[in-house]
Formats: structure tokens, C-alpha cells, sequence
């Protein structure tokens, strides 16, 4: 189906591998990609964890994506921020990685008791969450500090088929106390997807985006301009009529078929 494409782009969390399980499929594509020459790149939402974390973690899955090919949002907000935002005050509800990638980007990290000071809130998966930091967070913003949303991701998936709470759980609550919708820096916003394809070399609608997210990686694929395929996780999941894929599957191991040079 995609024989005309050339190159494609990649999600990693709930295609490749979930937790420290393996996907089917996950290792024959990584395989196909590169034997085949096909120009990829990997492109996760996971705000917790730069691309060298991502890759290691990968590799000891045996799931090795090579170097230089991951596109991770925790290694490129700083130049977002910077981009949109020049420098000031950040309350940040996030890992101590997301916090020291905006402090290296000029931004003053602040404390719990310093909301009042906010230029800028930033929302990501923070487990180490709590009432009073959520509360304060949702302060800011109401206060008019400007709200960035790391990604809209509820649901992390994991190994046994559940969920834990994704950063866009947290961002849903800041939203709803504050009043105020924020900017999004991930999926399904632009720039990842732009960056992914800079690198690429390629026009949006000579590439395909492979995800499992109708919200994050369809949507954010189509308007990017790039064909979909919607990995439907087992097949279990209920779709979205508003939300079309070029072509669903159950695992990533049913795109080889479609994937050129075969």
C-alpha cells in the first residue's frame, strides 16, 4: 500500500514495545528498516526521558533503532520554549529530567511555594505528583502564566495490557481547574512532526506516520500531511468515527507487506 512512500515515521510506546515487553513485529520491522535502507524516524511524545535513555532501553529489549533516529520530546522542548517563550519563571510539573532540560534552556525553575512568580507553567508525566503541586500549577495558569502541555497523552500503556496515567491526565486537570487551554508541544501539535521530517529530508506527503494513538499520532499525522496506519493494539480497541487511518492493524508486524522494497 505504501510502495510509493519513502520514508516513514514512528511511534515507539504501544508499537514497538510496552513497559519492557517486546510488541510482535517490533524487532522484523527494526530489522526490514534497516536492511532495506528505507529512511525512518521514531517520534515519542515521552517527556521523562531523553532519545540516548530511550535508545538504551530499547537496545536492552533488543530493539536497537541506531543512533541519531529517535526524535524525543524531552531533547527538543528547550528550543521549543526558547522558540516561542525567549526566557523567564517555569513551574514545571514533570520528571527532574524535564526540569533540567528547560533549566539548561534558560528558564528559572521554580519551587512549589513560588507559583505566584510563574511566566510560564509546563505540564508533563510527573510521578512524584501531589495535590498541593497540581493545585499550584492550576493557580498559575489562572493567574495568566502561559501553559504548555508537554503532550495530551492520558493513558502510558503497559506491559500487561492496562495503563498508568499519562502527562495529558495531569494537563486535563490544569485545564479544567484553570480555565484556560494550553499550547501543546507534542503530538499531535506540529513540531515534532516537523522536525522528524527536516531530518528526513522529506515532504510530508512522500511519508507515512505509524502510531497507536488515534488522537496523538493520526490526527497529528494527517495534518501534518503525512499518510496513517493505525496500530490498533490487538484489535481491541474501539475506534473514533471522526478519526480515519489509511490503514489499521493489530501489530506493526502486519505493515511489512506494505512496506517498500519487498
Amino acid at each position: 500500500m505504501f510502495h510509493d512512500k519513502e520514508a516513514f515515521v514512528f511511534d515507539l510506546e504501544g508499537v514497538f514495545y510496552a513497559g519492557n515487553e517486546v510488541l510482535p513485529g517490533g524487532v522484523d520491522v527494526l530489522r526490514i528498516l534497516q536492511a532495506r535502507n528505507l529512511p525512518h524516524r521514531f517520534v515519542t511524545n515521552i517527556s521523562r526521558a531523553p532519545a540516548a535513555a530511550i535508545r538504551a532501553h530499547m537496545a536492552g529489549l533488543g530493539l536497537d533503532p541506531g543512533e541519531h533516529r529517535i526524535v524525543a520530546a524531552l531533547d527538543r522542548v528547550g528550543r521549543f520554549l526558547r522558540r516561542h517563550y525567549g526566557s523567564g519563571r517555569a513551574y514545571v510539573l514533570g520528571a527532574d529530567s524535564l526540569k533540567s532540560v528547560i533549566a539548561a534552556a534558560g528558564f528559572e525553575i521554580l519551587h512549589p511555594d513560588e507559583e505566584g512568580k510563574a511566566d510560564l507553567v509546563v505540564v508533563g508525566t510527573d510521578e512524584n505528583i501531589t495535590y498541593q503541586t497540581l493545585s499550584a500549577a492550576a493557580r498559575a495558569v489562572s493567574r495568566g502564566a502561559h501553559f504548555v502541555a508537554m503532550n495530551p497523552d492520558v493513558r502510558l500503556p503497559r506491559e500487561d495490557g492496562t495503563f498508568s496515567l499519562g502527562g495529558g491526565a495531569l494537563v486535563a486537570a490544569v485545564h479544567a481547574a484553570a480555565g484556560r487551554e494550553p499550547v501543546m508541544f507534542g503530538k499531535p501539535a506540529s513540531f515534532l512532526f516537523e522536525e522528524a521530517l527536516r531530518e528526513l529530508g522529506v515532504d510530508a506527503p512522500r511519508a507515512v506516520m505509524v502510531g497507536d494513538s488515534l488522537r496523538t499520532d493520526i490526527v497529528g499525522g494527517h495534518n501534518a500531511g503525512m499518510a496513517t496506519v493505525w496500530v490498533n493494539r490487538w484489535g481491541v480497541v474501539a475506534g473514533d468515527p471522526a478519526v480515519t487511518a489509511d490503514l489499521e492493524v493489530k501489530t506493526v508486524a502486519e505493515l511489512i507487506p506494505h512496506l517498500p522494497g519487498g
